[in-house]
Protein backbone atom coordinates (compact mmCIF):
# COMPACT_ATOMS: atom_id res chain seq x y z
CA UNK A 1 0.00 0.00 0.00
CA UNK A 2 2.59 2.63 0.96
CA UNK A 3 4.20 1.84 -2.45
CA UNK A 4 1.10 2.37 -4.49
CA UNK A 5 0.26 5.57 -2.18
CA UNK A 6 4.08 6.82 -3.44
CA UNK A 7 3.42 6.22 -7.43
CA UNK A 8 -0.01 7.91 -6.67
CA UNK A 9 1.64 10.91 -5.11
CA UNK A 10 4.25 10.87 -7.66
CA UNK A 11 1.71 10.75 -10.96
CA UNK A 12 -1.05 13.40 -9.98
CA UNK A 13 1.71 15.92 -8.93
CA UNK A 14 3.01 15.35 -12.32
CA UNK A 15 -0.10 15.30 -14.27
CA UNK A 16 -2.12 17.17 -12.34
CA UNK A 17 -0.31 20.03 -10.58
CA UNK A 18 -1.34 24.10 -11.80
CA UNK A 19 1.62 24.30 -13.78
CA UNK A 20 2.73 21.30 -15.24
CA UNK A 21 6.60 20.54 -14.22
CA UNK A 22 7.14 17.26 -15.97
CA UNK A 23 11.12 16.43 -17.09
CA UNK A 24 12.81 14.47 -19.68
CA UNK A 25 13.53 11.19 -18.81
CA UNK A 26 17.72 10.43 -18.01
CA UNK A 27 20.23 8.19 -18.22
CA UNK A 28 23.36 7.82 -15.80
CA UNK A 29 25.64 6.83 -18.94
CA UNK A 30 24.69 9.82 -20.55
CA UNK A 31 27.67 9.64 -22.49
CA UNK A 32 27.43 6.35 -23.81
CA UNK A 33 24.01 8.18 -25.56
CA UNK A 34 25.42 11.45 -27.23
CA UNK A 35 22.27 12.20 -29.29
CA UNK A 36 20.15 12.13 -26.52
CA UNK A 37 22.85 14.38 -24.57
CA UNK A 38 23.92 16.76 -27.47
CA UNK A 39 23.06 17.32 -30.70
CA UNK A 40 26.67 18.49 -31.42
CA UNK A 41 27.71 15.20 -30.72
CA UNK A 42 26.25 13.24 -33.69
CA UNK A 43 29.14 11.81 -35.68
CA UNK A 44 31.10 12.48 -33.06
CA UNK A 45 33.88 9.11 -33.54
CA UNK A 46 34.47 10.63 -37.37
CA UNK A 47 33.19 7.21 -38.50
CA UNK A 48 29.90 5.70 -37.99
CA UNK A 49 28.32 4.10 -34.88
CA UNK A 50 25.08 3.04 -33.43
CA UNK A 51 24.33 2.39 -29.75
CA UNK A 52 21.58 1.17 -27.72
CA UNK A 53 20.73 2.38 -23.55
CA UNK A 54 17.88 0.92 -21.79
CA UNK A 55 17.04 2.01 -18.09
CA UNK A 56 14.31 0.12 -15.81
CA UNK A 57 13.59 2.87 -12.57
CA UNK A 58 12.55 1.69 -9.48
CA UNK A 59 12.55 -1.63 -9.99
CA UNK A 60 11.07 -2.97 -6.26
CA UNK A 61 7.92 -0.99 -6.99
CA UNK A 62 4.70 -2.89 -8.19
CA UNK A 63 4.75 -0.91 -11.65
CA UNK A 64 7.89 -0.06 -13.72
CA UNK A 65 9.46 2.86 -15.46
CA UNK A 66 11.47 1.95 -17.89
CA UNK A 67 13.27 4.45 -20.69
CA UNK A 68 15.02 2.91 -24.11
CA UNK A 69 17.08 5.28 -26.54
CA UNK A 70 18.91 3.44 -29.64
CA UNK A 71 21.09 6.21 -32.38
CA UNK A 72 22.41 5.79 -35.24
CA UNK A 73 24.94 8.39 -36.72
CA UNK A 74 27.40 9.06 -39.03
CA UNK A 75 30.24 11.41 -40.24
CA UNK A 76 31.40 12.55 -43.41
CA UNK A 77 34.76 13.99 -43.98
CA UNK A 78 33.96 15.48 -47.59
CA UNK A 79 31.62 18.20 -45.82
CA UNK A 80 32.64 17.73 -42.22
CA UNK A 81 28.81 16.82 -40.83
CA UNK A 82 27.24 14.39 -38.90
CA UNK A 83 23.74 13.33 -39.45
CA UNK A 84 22.06 10.65 -37.23
CA UNK A 85 18.67 9.51 -36.45
CA UNK A 86 17.37 8.59 -32.71
CA UNK A 87 14.40 6.46 -31.15
CA UNK A 88 13.27 7.20 -27.72
CA UNK A 89 10.99 5.33 -25.72
CA UNK A 90 9.21 5.96 -21.96
CA UNK A 91 7.36 4.05 -20.08
CA UNK A 92 5.15 3.78 -16.87
CA UNK A 93 2.81 0.95 -15.81
CA UNK A 94 0.93 1.85 -13.75
CA UNK A 95 -0.86 4.24 -15.90
CA UNK A 96 -0.12 2.86 -19.06
CA UNK A 97 1.51 5.90 -19.91
CA UNK A 98 4.40 6.33 -22.61
CA UNK A 99 6.40 8.54 -24.69
CA UNK A 100 7.82 7.72 -28.20
CA UNK A 101 10.01 9.83 -29.54
CA UNK A 102 11.84 9.90 -33.38
CA UNK A 103 14.17 12.83 -33.99
CA UNK A 104 16.70 13.64 -36.93
CA UNK A 105 20.21 15.21 -35.91
CA UNK A 106 22.48 17.15 -37.98
CA UNK A 107 26.06 18.45 -36.77
CA UNK A 108 28.77 20.68 -38.43
CA UNK A 109 32.56 20.25 -37.54
CA UNK A 110 34.54 23.22 -37.38
CA UNK A 111 38.19 23.99 -36.69
CA UNK A 112 39.09 26.72 -34.57
CA UNK A 113 42.64 26.31 -34.05
CA UNK A 114 45.48 23.62 -34.11
CA UNK A 115 44.17 22.45 -31.17
CA UNK A 116 40.69 23.96 -30.74
CA UNK A 117 37.37 22.41 -32.51
CA UNK A 118 33.73 23.50 -32.37
CA UNK A 119 30.57 21.33 -33.08
CA UNK A 120 27.47 22.78 -33.05
CA UNK A 121 23.90 20.79 -33.36
CA UNK A 122 20.36 21.01 -34.20
CA UNK A 123 17.59 18.13 -34.31
CA UNK A 124 13.98 18.07 -34.73
CA UNK A 125 11.62 15.44 -33.29
CA UNK A 126 8.49 14.39 -33.46
CA UNK A 127 6.90 12.71 -29.71
CA UNK A 128 3.59 10.64 -29.25
CA UNK A 129 2.38 10.28 -26.05
CA UNK A 130 -0.59 8.16 -24.49
CA UNK A 131 -2.11 8.09 -21.57
CA UNK A 132 -5.09 5.69 -19.81
CA UNK A 133 -6.87 8.02 -17.62
CA UNK A 134 -9.07 5.27 -15.86
CA UNK A 135 -6.19 4.07 -13.50
CA UNK A 136 -5.57 7.73 -11.65
CA UNK A 137 -6.07 7.32 -7.90
CA UNK A 138 -8.31 10.77 -6.66
CA UNK A 139 -7.86 11.81 -3.42
CA UNK A 140 -11.44 10.76 -2.97
CA UNK A 141 -10.63 6.92 -3.49
CA UNK A 142 -8.67 6.71 -0.34
CA UNK A 143 -10.00 5.60 3.10
CA UNK A 144 -7.64 8.03 5.30
CA UNK A 145 -8.41 5.07 8.23
CA UNK A 146 -6.82 2.35 6.13
CA UNK A 147 -4.81 3.83 3.55
CA UNK A 148 -7.11 1.60 1.05
CA UNK A 149 -8.56 2.52 -2.42
CA UNK A 150 -12.34 2.34 -2.24
CA UNK A 151 -14.44 2.87 -5.22
CA UNK A 152 -14.68 4.71 -8.46
CA UNK A 153 -13.28 8.56 -8.62
CA UNK A 154 -16.69 9.87 -10.14
CA UNK A 155 -14.31 11.49 -12.34
CA UNK A 156 -15.31 11.40 -16.13
CA UNK A 157 -12.47 10.98 -18.96
CA UNK A 158 -11.57 9.10 -22.12
CA UNK A 159 -10.38 5.68 -21.66
CA UNK A 160 -7.33 6.84 -23.37
CA UNK A 161 -5.55 9.91 -24.58
CA UNK A 162 -2.82 10.77 -26.90
CA UNK A 163 -0.77 14.00 -28.02
CA UNK A 164 1.29 14.49 -30.42
CA UNK A 165 3.73 17.38 -31.29
CA UNK A 166 7.09 18.57 -32.29
CA UNK A 167 10.15 20.09 -30.55
CA UNK A 168 13.21 21.44 -31.89
CA UNK A 169 17.22 20.81 -29.78
CA UNK A 170 20.25 22.40 -30.57
CA UNK A 171 23.78 22.32 -29.19
CA UNK A 172 27.70 23.10 -29.10
CA UNK A 173 30.65 21.73 -28.13
CA UNK A 174 34.21 23.34 -28.26
CA UNK A 175 36.74 20.34 -27.35
CA UNK A 176 40.71 19.99 -27.66
CA UNK A 177 42.76 16.50 -27.27
CA UNK A 178 42.16 16.40 -23.42
CA UNK A 179 39.14 18.74 -22.61
CA UNK A 180 35.59 19.73 -23.48
CA UNK A 181 32.81 21.40 -22.55
CA UNK A 182 29.53 21.59 -24.56
CA UNK A 183 25.61 23.38 -23.84
CA UNK A 184 22.31 22.10 -25.32
CA UNK A 185 18.61 23.38 -25.12
CA UNK A 186 15.63 20.92 -25.87
CA UNK A 187 12.19 21.56 -26.25
CA UNK A 188 13.36 25.02 -27.76
CA UNK A 189 9.54 25.40 -28.58
CA UNK A 190 8.17 24.59 -25.64
CA UNK A 191 5.41 22.40 -27.35
CA UNK A 192 1.84 21.69 -26.15
CA UNK A 193 1.43 18.19 -24.36
CA UNK A 194 -1.32 18.85 -23.07
CA UNK A 195 -3.76 15.64 -22.87
CA UNK A 196 -7.04 17.85 -22.42
CA UNK A 197 -6.87 20.11 -25.40
CA UNK A 198 -5.57 23.06 -22.91
CA UNK A 199 -2.26 24.32 -22.65
CA UNK A 200 0.53 22.50 -20.65
CA UNK A 201 3.80 23.44 -22.15
CA UNK A 202 6.75 21.32 -22.09
CA UNK A 203 9.89 23.17 -20.43
CA UNK A 204 12.97 24.27 -22.17
CA UNK A 205 15.98 21.49 -20.59
CA UNK A 206 19.13 23.45 -19.94
CA UNK A 207 22.18 21.17 -20.26
CA UNK A 208 26.27 21.69 -19.51
CA UNK A 209 28.34 19.45 -19.75
CA UNK A 210 32.37 19.05 -19.49
CA UNK A 211 35.21 17.09 -18.72
CA UNK A 212 38.99 16.53 -18.56
CA UNK A 213 41.06 12.85 -19.26
CA UNK A 214 43.97 12.73 -18.06
CA UNK A 215 46.47 9.80 -19.61
CA UNK A 216 47.89 7.55 -17.37
CA UNK A 217 50.64 6.03 -19.81
CA UNK A 218 50.23 2.98 -22.05
CA UNK A 219 49.43 -0.64 -21.67
CA UNK A 220 50.98 -3.51 -23.01
CA UNK A 221 51.38 -3.25 -26.88
CA UNK A 222 48.43 -5.19 -28.74
CA UNK A 223 48.40 -6.74 -31.94
CA UNK A 224 45.96 -4.53 -34.13
CA UNK A 225 45.73 -1.97 -36.53
CA UNK A 226 43.32 0.42 -34.27
CA UNK A 227 46.16 1.72 -32.03
CA UNK A 228 49.49 0.56 -30.85
CA UNK A 229 49.00 0.19 -27.42
CA UNK A 230 46.62 -0.55 -24.79
CA UNK A 231 45.09 2.96 -22.93
CA UNK A 232 45.17 4.17 -19.46
CA UNK A 233 43.29 7.14 -18.53
CA UNK A 234 41.20 8.52 -16.47
CA UNK A 235 38.38 11.03 -17.26
CA UNK A 236 36.69 13.43 -15.09
CA UNK A 237 33.28 15.34 -16.00
CA UNK A 238 30.13 16.36 -15.18
CA UNK A 239 26.60 17.32 -16.63
CA UNK A 240 24.14 19.80 -15.06
CA UNK A 241 20.70 20.17 -16.49
CA UNK A 242 17.97 22.51 -15.63
CA UNK A 243 14.18 22.07 -16.74
CA UNK A 244 11.06 24.20 -15.45
CA UNK A 245 11.25 24.19 -11.66
CA UNK A 246 13.74 21.15 -11.72
CA UNK A 247 17.77 20.87 -11.75
CA UNK A 248 20.09 18.09 -11.03
CA UNK A 249 24.18 17.53 -11.16
CA UNK A 250 25.76 14.42 -11.99
CA UNK A 251 29.85 14.20 -11.40
CA UNK A 252 31.92 11.47 -11.27
CA UNK A 253 35.06 9.70 -13.14
CA UNK A 254 36.15 6.86 -15.26
CA UNK A 255 39.16 4.74 -15.12
CA UNK A 256 39.63 3.27 -18.63
CA UNK A 257 41.98 0.06 -18.59
CA UNK A 258 41.86 -1.33 -21.63
CA UNK A 259 39.53 -3.04 -22.44
CA UNK A 260 37.59 -2.22 -18.93
CA UNK A 261 36.80 0.80 -17.48
CA UNK A 262 35.48 0.93 -13.76
CA UNK A 263 33.26 4.42 -12.97
CA UNK A 264 31.64 6.15 -10.29
CA UNK A 265 29.74 9.17 -9.66
CA UNK A 266 27.58 10.91 -7.52
CA UNK A 267 23.84 12.80 -8.69
CA UNK A 268 22.33 15.67 -6.44
CA UNK A 269 23.05 19.00 -5.43
CA UNK A 270 24.11 19.19 -1.84
CA UNK A 271 24.56 23.00 -1.39
CA UNK A 272 20.52 23.14 -2.05
CA UNK A 273 17.79 21.89 -0.31
CA UNK A 274 14.04 21.14 -0.30
CA UNK A 275 11.58 21.80 2.59
CA UNK A 276 15.07 21.51 4.55
CA UNK A 277 16.16 18.12 2.73
CA UNK A 278 19.78 17.72 1.10
CA UNK A 279 19.21 17.07 -2.42
CA UNK A 280 21.50 13.43 -2.19
CA UNK A 281 19.95 11.27 -5.45
CA UNK A 282 22.09 8.59 -5.78
CA UNK A 283 25.73 7.16 -5.46
CA UNK A 284 26.33 5.45 -9.26
CA UNK A 285 28.79 2.47 -10.21
CA UNK A 286 29.74 1.82 -13.73
CA UNK A 287 31.31 -1.31 -14.95
CA UNK A 288 32.47 -1.52 -19.10
CA UNK A 289 33.69 -3.89 -21.34
CA UNK A 290 35.24 -3.23 -24.60
CA UNK A 291 34.68 -6.67 -26.46
CA UNK A 292 36.38 -5.32 -29.50
CA UNK A 293 38.02 -2.29 -30.78
CA UNK A 294 34.50 -1.72 -32.13
CA UNK A 295 31.71 -3.19 -29.54
CA UNK A 296 31.55 -1.91 -26.38
CA UNK A 297 29.03 -3.16 -23.21
CA UNK A 298 27.75 -1.18 -20.05
CA UNK A 299 25.88 -1.85 -16.80
CA UNK A 300 25.57 0.72 -14.39
CA UNK A 301 23.54 0.34 -11.12
CA UNK A 302 22.16 3.64 -9.19
CA UNK A 303 21.87 3.08 -5.46
CA UNK A 304 19.32 5.61 -3.98
CA UNK A 305 20.72 8.11 -1.26
CA UNK A 306 17.64 9.71 -0.66
CA UNK A 307 14.78 9.57 2.07
CA UNK A 308 13.78 6.88 -0.64
CA UNK A 309 16.63 5.01 -0.05
CA UNK A 310 15.16 0.94 0.50
CA UNK A 311 11.78 0.97 -1.50
CA UNK A 312 12.47 1.69 -4.76
CA UNK A 313 15.22 -0.27 -5.78
CA UNK A 314 17.78 1.99 -7.27
CA UNK A 315 17.91 1.38 -11.38
CA UNK A 316 19.66 -0.50 -13.77
CA UNK A 317 21.13 0.53 -16.98
CA UNK A 318 22.58 -1.11 -19.90
CA UNK A 319 24.71 0.22 -22.63
CA UNK A 320 25.63 -1.45 -26.14
CA UNK A 321 27.76 0.80 -28.35
CA UNK A 322 29.16 -0.34 -32.28
CA UNK A 323 31.51 1.62 -34.65
CA UNK A 324 31.38 1.07 -38.29
CA UNK A 325 32.61 1.89 -41.22
CA UNK A 326 36.02 3.39 -42.55
CA UNK A 327 38.21 5.40 -40.00
CA UNK A 328 38.79 8.93 -41.60
CA UNK A 329 42.37 9.70 -42.30
CA UNK A 330 43.94 11.49 -39.42
CA UNK A 331 47.00 13.67 -39.29
CA UNK A 332 49.23 15.23 -36.61
CA UNK A 333 47.31 18.08 -36.33
CA UNK A 334 43.32 16.27 -36.10
CA UNK A 335 41.64 17.12 -32.83
CA UNK A 336 40.24 13.81 -31.34
CA UNK A 337 37.16 14.38 -28.90
CA UNK A 338 38.70 12.85 -25.55
CA UNK A 339 34.63 12.09 -24.21
CA UNK A 340 34.22 8.78 -22.23
CA UNK A 341 33.78 5.14 -23.01
CA UNK A 342 30.43 4.55 -21.83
Amino acid sequence: MKRLLLITLCLTSLFWSEKAQAQDPQFSQFYASPMYLNPALVGSTDRGRAGINYRNQWPSLAHSFTTMSAYADFFSKAIESGVGVIVNQYRESFLNYESNEIGAAYSYKMRISDALVMRTGIQLSYFSKDLNFEQLVFGNQIDIDNGQVIGPSGEAFDRGKKVDFMSASAGGLFYTNTLWIGAAVHHINEPNQSFLGEESRLARKFSVHAGYKLNLGNGRRLRTISYAFQERSVTFALNYKKQAGFNQLDAGMQFYFQPLVIGGWYRGIPVQTVDKVIKNESIIGLLGLEITPDLSIGYSYDFTVSSLAGSTGGAHEFSLTISFGQIVKRTRRDTLLPCFKY
